[in-house]
C-alpha cells in the first residue's frame, strides 16, 4: 500500500469528523511515512453542485472538472490512484452531510461502471445521538454499488464518548492490517446482484454510449459474474 485518500465531508475544524481525520493522519504519517497521503475536504478541494445535465452518464465526463474551484477532476484521478479510500461524514437530520451528497453527486457514474472496483474503503460516521446507523448503511451501500469492498465502518456518538478509543483503534488496525497483507477483494451478494441489473440494462444502451462502450472495453460484458470479472483482473 503506498498511496491512502482521506475525504471529510465536514466543514468545520474543530468537528469531531476533522478530529478523527486529522488523527488518522498523524498516526500514517508517523506509522508509515512512506505513504502517500491526499486529503480532501470542502473548505480545501470545494466540489461544484451536479446540474443534472447527465453528460458523466452519457458522455463519461462532468463538465465541471478541471473548472476553477472545483476539485472534481483531481479528486477522481487520487480516488483511482488510491490502494485505500478513507471517507468520513457527519450526520445531518439522518443524511450525510450535503458536501458529502455532492461528492456522491460527483461520482454517481462509477455506481454503473464499477470503478472502484478492487479498493478497500473504510467509511467513518459522526452523529449527535442518533442516525448514525442510518447513515453508514447508506453509505456502505453507495462504495458498494461503485464496487469497492468497505472493510471497516465506524460511528462515532457524542453520546458514548468513552467508546471513541475503541472505534479510533478499531479504524488503525484496519489500516495496518491493509498496510501488512495483500488485500483480498470481496465479491458479496449486494456487488453480484447490482453487476447483473446492470449489465442487463445496458446491454440495450445504443453502442455509442459511454457507458456501453466502457463496458465493452473493459471486458465486463465477456464475465458472467463480478466474481469471474474480478478473477480476470486480480493476481494474487
Amino acid at each position: 500500500m503506498t498511496r491512502i485518500l482521506l475525504y471529510s465531508g465536514s466543514r468545520s475544524i474543530k468537528s469531531r469528523t476533522n478530529k478523527i481525520i486529522n488523527e488518522l493522519k498523524e498516526y500514517i504519517e508517523k506509522s508509515y511515512p512512506s505513504i502517500q497521503l491526499d486529503v480532501f475536504n470542502p473548505i480545501q478541494k470545494p466540489l461544484m453542485h451536479s446540474t443534472g445535465c447527465k453528460n458523466c452518464f452519457i458522455n463519461g465526463f462532468c463538465p465541471s472538472d478541471g473548472l476553477e474551484n472545483d476539485s472534481g477532476e483531481e479528486l477522481k484521478t487520487k480516488l483511482e490512484s488510491a490502494d485505500l479510500i478513507i471517507f468520513a461524514t457527519p450526520v445531518y437530520s439522518h443524511n450525510v452531510s450535503s458536501d458529502a451528497k455532492i461528492f456522491i453527486d460527483r461520482l454517481s457514474y462509477w455506481g454503473h461502471l464499477f470503478k472502484l472496483i478492487c479498493k478497500p474503503v473504510i467509511t467513518i460516521v459522526t452523529a449527535e445521538s442518533n442516525g448514525g446507523d442510518l447513515v453508514e448503511d447508506y453509505v456502505r451501500k453507495i462504495f458498494s454499488f461503485m464496487g469497492a469492498t468497505v472493510v471497516n465502518s465506524e460511528v462515532f456518538l457524542r453520546t458514548d464518548e468513552e467508546e471513541y478509543e475503541e472505534s479510533l483503534s478499531s479504524l488503525i488496525d484496519s489500516i495496518d492490517t491493509l498496510y501488512k497483507n495483500d488485500f483480498k477483494v470481496e465479491v458479496n451478494e449486494r456487488h453480484e446482484t447490482t453487476f447483473q441489473l446492470l449489465k442487463s440494462s445496458i446491454r440495450m444502451y445504443p453502442e455509442e454510449n459511454f457507458e456501453y462502450q466502457y463496458w465493452l472495453k473493459n471486458g465486463l460484458f465477456d464475465s458472467e459474474t463480478l466474481k469471474e470479472y474480478v478473477s480476470k483482473k486480480v493476481v494474487y
